[in-house]
């Protein structure tokens, strides 16, 4: 035990008067005449032996009432640290300390003193005003600015507090801890402490298996922030029926909903714009465990580059209500056939197809390639692999990989090995002139979804004379089987892209496929489900490229434009990002530009090619957190004796502080001691005096 002002115990020396005055005390007694004492001799004795008790009794009383005053006005306290390290501390001046603010998303919950980021703000500022003003502190968030190196006076600090707003920036823990030790490490004079206020979210505060162990010489303080058991619902994904979006064509938007809710909600409202334009609404459940599939039906309007932005509405949490996207809707699907002989029966027999489509395909028939013709479309068919560079197999790897569809028809007993390799055929096989037929279609396949009403029993199937014989990949879905169990026509998914694959030549020595019915729907279906136009939809904070298939003439003419931060402006700036283009695409990254959440136009020369949408990060929407004592039990078993979590309110944050800082105060203690000391004399002069006027 220590004390404040420990000069006042000379005043101890003050007990010696109250001793003083009961050794000399002598009461005079009166005389009183009465016939006959000798029967009261005993009773005289006794009476004295008692008195001579209670004195000693209410002597003691006195000297620890007195006493006990005399400490409590020297205010003594338990010092907060064992005697080493109050020895080690002693030679410090002043301390340093950094306080971290939670200031992400999660923060906009509401707990039992309203908002938690009000909440922590508020404990924040009592905390810095606790301590001296010739102290250092150092204010971090999220956001990790430049400022949060630096330490203010006393001030600046609360006013750095209350300048602090919401971010869609979210930390791990970890990463916290290293930002505020890296700069409390340098006050080596100082008595270093650490404040850190956040709502403990189990995402962000989950101490890995093997942690880094904070700085043992900084005391750090865990003051948590609650919210309340109101669910979350937020908006996880989206994704189109059809990979092709083609103007006046019906489509069904798919969307996914998850949630923390721990009952079923129902009837919620959720609406779609597409340019601003609100084009359909609707409603969705929500069950305890499972999230939610739902889906939204419009029609395309015509082509061009579309943003659009879906919208739920769940309070208090809105930071992950909106999904916004980008996506392109085409007048017609291009399809770039690549034949040695352009004029020969198979690419006649393709020709004769996409043509009946009324303008609905755009079809280019060329024996010569380039990176710039593959960019440009969203289907490529080989029939008779053209003598090119090594290098045309990759850019169809490529071309498949970022999207795009590939119809691979070899040319009869060909191989091109390091085509079939880059397109991810396994077995590359052999070719067999052996009759044949196609013995099997898998009509419930979605590739076939609305071409079969109902299949006979005796379908006339296409035949063929030759054939190459392989064995399926194991990620090969085979569509058409040949009667001798072999793969007529394969479907291998390869990057973002698909390969299809005929297991013949086209040509009319080989199979009449070509004349058959089955050939057009095979053509227009693969067509109908290329995947050259993605749902362009990106997270704040990604470091994932994104890829456009052109290429511009110069690299300095790339922009980004989008809107401003709403709170200020709503006019459009622009940013120039990093850029990387090479054989007719191009890469973007974004990762070091401070953008907003909205969407975001990619321009070429002023001419926009892609439109993006950035969401905010979903790693905080399930906000389920740690209550303290499970938050502390992470580090328990690590021995952590310099953590500690404080949960207190506001108004009692004061005294803990107090506590913590200049030890726990016992003043308060000695003074009861004394009032009881009193109320113990009182009962010993009184009654004893009434017992002993009893006869």
């Amino acid at each position: 035990m220590e004390f404040v002002h420990p000069e006042i115990l000379w005043a101890l020396s003050a007990l010696a008067i109250p001793i003083a005055i009961h050794l000399l005390h002598f009461r005079r007694y009166q005389k009183i005449a009465f016939s006959q004492v000798a029967f009261l001799d005993e009773i005289k004795r006794e009476s004295k032996a008692m008195q001579k008790i209670r004195q000693w009794w209410i002597l003691a009383l006195r000297l620890l009432a007195l006493s006990a005053l005399i400490l409590a006005f020297s205010q003594p306290y338990w010092p907060p640290t064992s005697t080493e390290e109050a020895d080690a501390s002693a030679s410090l001046s002043g301390h340093a300390v950094s306080l971290y603010v939670d200031n992400s998303y999660s923060m906009e919950a509401h707990g039992e003193e309203g908002q938690l980021l009000q909440s922590a703000q508020n404990k924040a500022a009592v905390v810095i005003e606790q301590f001296d003003a010739t102290d250092r502190f150092q204010i971090v968030t999220n956001d990790f600015s430049g400022r949060d190196q630096l330490f203010l006076t006393q001030q600046q600090a609360l006013e750095r507090i209350v300048d602090i707003e919401a971010s869609p920036i979210s930390r791990p823990i970890k990463d916290v801890l290293i930002r505020m030790g890296s700069q409390l490490e340098k006050e080596t004079s100082k008595k270093r402490v650490g404040f850190l206020f956040s709502d403990l979210q189990k995402t962000t505060h989950t101490f890995s298996a093997d942690p880094m162990e904070p700085d043992t010489g900084v005391t750090w303080h865990f003051v948590p922030e609650l919210s309340s058991n109101t669910p979350n619902i937020w908006l996880d994904s989206i994704w189109f029926d059809e990979p092709l979006r083609i103007e006046s064509r019906p489509t069904t938007l798919r969307v996914r909903i998850r949630h923390n809710a721990r009952k079923a909600i129902g009837g919620l409202p959720m609406h779609l714009t597409i340019n601003d334009e609100r084009i359909a609404i609707g409603t969705f459940n929500v069950v305890p465990g499972m999230a939610t599939d739902t889906a939204i039906r419009f029609t395309h309007g015509i082509a061009g580059l579309k943003k659009g932005q879906l919208t739920i509405q769940d309070a208090p949490i809105r930071f992950d209500d909106d999904w916004h996207f980008g996506y392109e809707v085409i007048d017609r699907i291009r399809i770039l056939h690549i034949t040695a002989h352009p004029q020969s029966g198979p690419a006649q027999a393709v020709n004769r197809v996409y043509q009946s489509t009324q303008g609905q395909y755009e079809l280019t028939t060329s024996a010569q390639w380039s990176p710039e013709s593959l960019a440009e479309a969203h289907v490529v068919i080989v029939t008779e692999i053209p003598l090119t560079s090594s290098g045309f197999a990759d850019q169809l790897a490529q071309f498949v990989k970022q999207g795009g569809t590939i119809m691979l028809m070899p040319t009869s007993g060909e191989y091109h090995p390091e085509v079939a390799q880059s397109l991810g055929l396994e077995d590359e096989g052999t070719w067999s002139i052996e009759a044949d037929q196609v013995g099997s279609i898998a009509s419930e396949h979605p590739f076939f979804k609305g071409v079969f009403k109902s299949q006979p029993e005796r379908l006339n199937l296409p035949s063929l004379s030759e054939a190459i014989h392989r064995s399926p990949g194991p990620r090969e879905e085979v569509l058409v089987r040949t009667q001798l169990g072999y793969p007529f026509f394969s479907k291998i998914p390869l990057g973002r892209g698909s390969v299809f694959v005929l297991g013949t030549s086209p040509s009319v020595a080989s199979t009449n496929l070509t004349r058959h019915a089955l050939w057009v729907p095979l053509l227009l279906r693969m067509a109908e489900q290329s995947s050259a136009t993605p749902i362009h939809a990106e997270k704040l904070g990604s470091s994932v490229a994104w890829n456009v298939a052109s290429e511009p003439e110069d690299t300095e003419s790339v922009t980004l434009d989008g809107p401003m931060a709403p709170k200020t402006d709503q006019s459009l700036k622009s940013w120039i990002p990093e850029v990387r283009s090479t054989q007719g695409r191009t890469s973007i990254y974004i990762h070091d530009l401070q953008l907003e959440a909205g969407h975001y136009a990619l321009t070429f020369s002023g001419v926009s090619v892609a439109m993006w949408g950035l969401n905010q990060d979903r790693n905080e929407s399930d906000h389920t957190a740690f209550n303290s004592v499970e938050f502390k039990s992470q580090w328990e078993p690590w021995g952590w004796e310099h953590v500690d979590v404080l949960q207190t309110s506001t108004t009692e944050l004061t005294q803990m502080i107090q506590r913590l800082e200049k030890g726990q105060p016992l003043w308060i203690q000695f003074v009861l001691l004394a009032l009881l000391a009193l109320l113990a004399e009182t009962y010993f002069l009184h009654p004893w005096k009434r017992s002993s006027s009893n006869p």
